[in-house]
């Protein structure tokens, strides 16, 4: 009976389509309006602004013309050929639409064909009215060059960025805080800028040297140290998910840090971020493509890799991709394109075809191997011959070949297809490699060909595209202060945080971009800024109208980093060991950690130097993660981490109470407070807490230390026992401490009073 109908209904149309076209529909072929009205009346309820099934939408132009997964909605003039006229009619194996209420009439399919036989032609004025407010968002306009405005106090601005931070303050009638005193600067500038506390010796002898000027030549010196490039590359490694394994339930190692050590070498040359980005992204298809220009396309390979029985490989060779297409566009864009994996994004302006247009750019490479031999390792970089991609080693090396994960383009292009539903075994329409409308046009190198992977990565870095600098400059500005001025850094979409200064953070990233996208000039441009420089200390009147500082009317205080925590502690201890780049090492850590793991991976603890490298260089492991890690919020690597939680739990206490690896630097420091108390013996505490702190001590809490101090040795001498257990946990600093002629009660209360300060809360916070 269906089958009869049909045929009764299309018999019906033509007849209809027929007289309608012999009496001329001029108004039909001219103007598609009471078409798209009955599009909006019959079909918006699944293929409209709130819901697009098969991302078909019907109730705008565009989304006419763009069609849905299973391709055009109609051929113009065509209507036989039309998928639109087969659902609505219910032939050629599709079912009949809308599929709940009436059915178009005969006269309604017969007006629907005939506006498709006269051309479908659509009224403009729907068009410009579709998507305006998206379209519109703050985001997606041209970056601008703001006028720097004027201010109620002129002489406290240092440079532009205290303007537009004053100006914000008058607006509100709030004043600034006063400057923090030097010492409490240098160590907050060296925390944020290299990662490491500075030697408090150095600081005094360079304030006695420099006198006023100590703290901006403090700045320059840091600026180029090694440990600066370490620092940095810490932030791009979370953004890019860096780890030494492979990730999911078996996860075997993977030898990947030679393009961590090109990141570190890369930032301590203060490589333009154009550059920077060019290379991680498309380096070895610039011409004549470097050794060192292949290496960092390892930024991409940072994705998991499933080595499971009985897996299809297709399978997570399309989730690698996707992870690779959600982390461009998280890293540069600051925007949630993988929402659009499955359908239209339901907030921002970007369709499921436009984000299979990304996915193209990625769809295109392999994974290789990069052999890299002999390595010569030492100041972040990687100084080595290759051979061709996939460099096996010759029989003559005498050290075992290296090699880095890198991304090579394929000869023949893989063809990508829409996924409908997300779901890669229902591929749906071809597309081409593409960007979203609303950004400005990608234009590729050759007009004749494709655009490639080397287009997309410099339409990325392109003066025209509005968010990259802007996201850039906002998540950098994040770090110095705890907060970007975009809060939700990594959604400026419509859906985001409107940035709290928007002239200032347009200023900053056109200052970006005007200083050739270095990152060490937007670094000392921020950080000698009267803003940067505030007193951190609270203030009543701000605790209502502004908790949480973002009218930027003093610093905040920030608790370090999870490697910054460990790094600290080695420089106080004076057991840090400052070889810069090389394989990751193996600090030690609690027993049994692997065995919470499908296959157990045995923690071989570092001997030497390696034992006391910077946390940077830590092995990761993605199933069995580095507790001293993670306890302070250190990512998993599971996912690009474009700003880390700062939480605050009892287990971050006991870890630095408990941790074999924090014991080995309070005795550390310990043994460092002995030394220098000279051969009179004279009380380590006050020389102990400069050297966690940078600064001296008041005398109330020098007195609260020796009262500690003094109980603990009591508590010692009640048991002799004790203090040589304790002396015995140390490591290599305990088994030196060991040999010192203090008696083993002093020792160990010495060690005690060291875990008391490496677990003060001002240690492990940026003032």
């Amino acid at each position: 009976m269906v089958a009869k109908k049909s045929r009764l209904d299309v018999g019906l149309v033509g007849v209809i389509l027929a007289m309608l076209l012999s009496l001329g529909v001029s108004s039909l072929r001219a103007d598609g309006g009471p078409a798209l009205a009955l599009f909006q009346a019959k079909c918006a309820a699944c293929h409209g602004a709130e819901k697009q099934r098969g991302n078909l939408r019907l109730d705008t132009p565009a989304g006419i013309r763009e069609g849905g997964d299973s391709g055009p909605a109609l051929v113009a003039g065509k209507p036989d050929e039309s998928r639109l006229v087969d659902a609505i009619l219910g032939r050629k194996g599709q079912n009949r639409m809308p599929p709940k209420g009436d059915p178009l009439s005969p006269a309604e399919v017969a007006m629907v064909s005939a506006w498709i036989a006269g051309g479908a032609t659509m009224p403009a004025a729907a068009d410009s009215q579709a998507g305006i407010a998206k379209a519109g968002h703050w985001s997606f306009q041209p970056i601008t060059s703001p006028a720097i405005p004027s201010v109620s106090n002129p002489g406290w601005v240092k440079n532009p960025i205290d303007a537009f931070a004053l100006a914000r303050l008058d607006r509100e009638r709030v004043r600034p805080s006063a400057e923090a005193d030097t010492i409490t600067l240098m160590r907050r500038v060296s925390l944020d800028l290299v990662g490491l506390p500075p030697d408090p010796v150095e600081v005094r002898q360079w304030m006695t040297r420099y006198g006023g000027q100590a703290y901006e030549k403090w700045v320059d010196h840091l600026l180029a140290q090694p440990s600066y490039g370490e620092r940095w590359a810490r932030v791009w490694l979370d953004q890019a998910r860096y780890a030494d394994s492979n990730g999911y339930s078996i996860d075997a190692p993977r030898s990947i840090w030679p393009w961590r050590d090109w990141v570190i070498k890369a930032l301590n040359d203060d490589m333009p971020f154009d550059q920077f980005t060019i290379e991680q992204l498309a380096g070895d298809l610039l011409p004549g493509a470097t050794l060192d220009q292949k290496i960092a396309t390892g930024f991409h390979r940072n994705t998991q890799i499933n080595e499971e029985g009985g897996i299809d490989k297709e399978q997570f060779r399309v989730e690698a991709v996707v992870d690779r297409v959600g982390t461009t566009s998280s890293v540069w864009l600051g925007m949630t394109v993988a929402c659009a994996q499955c359908h239209n994004h339901k907030f921002d302006p970007i369709s499921q075809r436009e984000y299979y247009r990304l996915f193209a750019f990625l769809n295109n490479q392999d994974e290789a191997n990069l052999v890299v031999t002999p390595p010569e390792l030492g100041q972040g970089g990687l100084v080595a011959k290759a051979d061709k991609l996939g460099k096996k080693p010759k029989p003559a090396l005498e050290k075992p070949a290296v090699t880095s994960m890198v991304l090579a383009e394929r000869a023949t292009t893989r063809e990508t297809r829409l996924m409908q539903g997300g779901d890669f075994t229902r591929p749906g329409l071809v597309v081409m490699a593409g960007t979203p409308a609303v950004l400005p046009a990608l234009r590729p190198a050759r007009q004749d060909a494709s655009p490639g992977r080397l287009d997309l990565a410099r339409w990325l870095v392109s003066r025209g595209n509005p968010l990259t600098a802007r996201v850039q400059v906002n998540r950098h500005w994040g770090q110095f202060f705890g907060l970007p001025l975009v809060e939700t850094d990594n959604d400026f979409g419509t859906q985001g945080s409107p940035p709290s200064h928007p002239d200032l953070l347009d200023w900053l990233a056109t200052r970006f971009m005007a200083d050739g996208w270095s990152h060490k000039k937007l670094h000392r441009l921020i950080v000698t800024s009267a803003t940067y420089r505030q007193a951190s200390g609270h203030r009543p009147d701000l605790e209502t109208m502004d908790p949480r500082n973002r009218l930027l009317a003093r610093q905040r205080r920030i608790r370090l980093e999870a490697e910054g925590v460990r790094d600290s502690a080695l420089v106080a201890s004076g057991l840090l060991t400052r070889r810069v780049g090389g394989p990751s090492v193996f600090p030690p850590q609690p027993k049994g950690v692997d065995q919470f793991t499908q296959v157990r991976r045995p923690w071989v603890t570092s001997e030497g130097p390696d034992r006391f490298r910077r946390a940077l260089y830590t092995h990761f492991w993605r199933a069995a993660p580095y507790p001293g890690l993670t306890v302070f919020d250190a990512p998993d690597a599971g996912n690009s981490c474009t700003r880390r939680n700062r939480s605050n739990t009892p287990l971050q206490a006991l870890t630095l109470l408990n941790d074999p690896g924090f014991g080995e630097c309070a005795h550390g420091l310990a043994l460092r407070g002995l030394k220098d108390c000279g051969p009179n013996h004279a009380d380590p505490v006050a020389r102990m807490f400069e050297l966690a702190m940078v600064r001296q001590p008041l005398p109330a809490e020098v007195a609260r230390m020796r009262t500690f101090f003094a109980l603990e040795k009591s508590r010692l001498g009640s048991d002799p026992q004790i203090a040589p257990t304790l002396l015995a946990q140390g490591g290599p600093p305990g088994a030196e401490l060991a040999t010192r002629p203090e008696s083993s009660t002093d020792k160990a209360a010495t060690v005690l009073l060291a875990r008391l300060i490496l677990n003060l809360d001002e240690f492990i916070t940026r003032e």
